[in-house]
């Protein structure tokens, strides 16, 4: 298992601030961002990927 954070690369802070966390667990990928103290919320990566895809053809 990775479990890397994604950043706000665009940040101006020394330190970009961590949005969410990727997770890869064999070919399987995940984003987990932290809603409260010692809990979590992960997704899998085709729903971002099928739910930005459906905002793009919207916006078509």
């Amino acid at each position: 298992m990775v479990k890397k954070p994604i950043r706000n690369l665009h940040s101006t802070k020394p330190v970009p601030p961590r949005f969410c966390d990727v997770i890869i667990e064999n070919d399987k990928i995940f984003l987990e961002k932290k809603i409260d103290k010692n809990k979590y919320e992960k997704i899998p990566w085709e729903d971002v990927v099928f739910q930005v895809e459906a905002a793009k053809a919207v916006n078509q």
